[in-house]
């Protein structure tokens, strides 16, 4: 499969995942709860997700502090379940 894939998409790739990694790290390291980089990660996933979808500046903010909200509700409804999956890792 990597023969498929151009040597430019495949230094995008490897850049960009250095750059994740950089910034879990870097999160780490300032003493960031687990908890508050797993909720960060998840809302960076939604708004991923959402990015096709949001093509405006002001949409794309008030989307994503709805997504904050409803990654922490449903953190704290759920919480005890998340923790024993965390754990289980």
């Amino acid at each position: 499969m990597e023969e498929e894939i151009s040597s430019d998409l495949r230094e995008k790739i490897q850049k960009n995942v250095e750059k994740v990694f950089d910034k879990f790290l870097e999160r780490a390291s300032k003493g960031e709860s687990i908890e508050g980089i797993i909720k960060t990660l998840m809302v960076e996933k939604v708004m991923n997700i959402l990015g096709a979808l949001i093509k405006r500046t002001v949409v794309r903010k008030i989307a994503k502090k709805a997504v904050k909200k409803a990654v922490d509700r449903y953190w704290e409804n759920n919480r005890e379940i998340i923790l024993k999956k965390i754990q289980s890792l």
